[in-house]
């Protein structure tokens, strides 16, 4: 099994996604965002990537809520922001999301050429990495990709350490697996930090920049492991459970 890591949703190469299964991490906050939506019952999660398209979908249908931010921030108007914490079963149960968000939206529609995307964050890592190797020993796929969201177009650490701790499990269930340098680094990154991701994060710039606009909550709960048994794939353009 070959993993291949992309740094940023622009340095996604299609032509290396086409016959992988696709991993996409916004760690913080966009793809932990939509699987604690799902798992609390959202019918669906439609990503898009402006503002005005989101709006476009409330004007067709008045039953869909609006999420998302710009600056880590909600947008005016919107029914919710970017915090897995505001998508409370009682609020969105059986509803469907249109969510727009900085990088996150953008990286699963970047991922597109992939054969399957799934979303990954810390808080499903496991039952995630189990069903797709369930699934890539099955259908014989060779190559996972793990596309890093990144914030503000740049390199991200959060998404990093996230890829590393998805490795660290396929490493452990999967024979033979060929890792490329980011996921090497990434790998080595993860491992020195297991036990409190924290205590790196707390020097990078997005982590501090939530920290500083009040998401600290926010940050607590996307750094835990495994809490959520719920699998998200994206596929024919929304978001729903496996």
């Amino acid at each position: 099994m070959k993993i291949i890591t992309f740094s940023h949703y622009k340095e996604v190469i299609d032509e290396v996604l086409k016959d992988s299964y696709a991993i996409v991490i916004d760690l913080l906050r966009a793809t932990s965002t939509m699987i604690w939506a799902i798992s609390n019952g959202a019918k669906g999660m439609i990503p898009v990537e402006d503002i005005s398209e989101a709006r476009l979908f409330k004007k067709l249908d008045e039953s869909v809520l609006l999420g998302g931010e710009r600056g880590g921030s909600k947008i005016e108007g919107f029914d919710l922001d970017n915090s897995p914490l505001s998508y409370k079963k009682e609020a969105i149960f059986g509803k469907t999301i249109v969510i727009t968000t900085t990088n996150g939206t953008r990286a699963l529609r970047k991922a597109s050429f992939a054969k399957r995307i799934f979303l990954g964050s810390f808080i499903n890592a496991k039952k995630t990495a189990e069903y797709i190797i369930k699934e890539t020993l099955h259908y014989n796929i060779d190559t996972i990709s793990i596309v890093c969201a990144g914030t503000e177009e740049r390199f991200t650490l959060e998404d990093i350490l996230c890829a590393g701790y998805f490795i660290d499990l396929f490493k452990e269930n999967l024979l033979d697996v060929f890792l490329d340098d980011l996921s090497l680094a990434s790998h080595v990154l993860y491992k020195k930090f297991e036990n409190d991701p924290h205590e790196i994060l707390k020097y990078s710039y997005h982590y501090n920049h939530l920290k500083k606009i009040g998401f600290e909550t926010d940050l607590e709960f996307c750094l835990k492991k495994d809490f959520v048994n719920c699998v998200c794939e994206y596929k024919n353009l929304v978001v729903e459970k496996v």
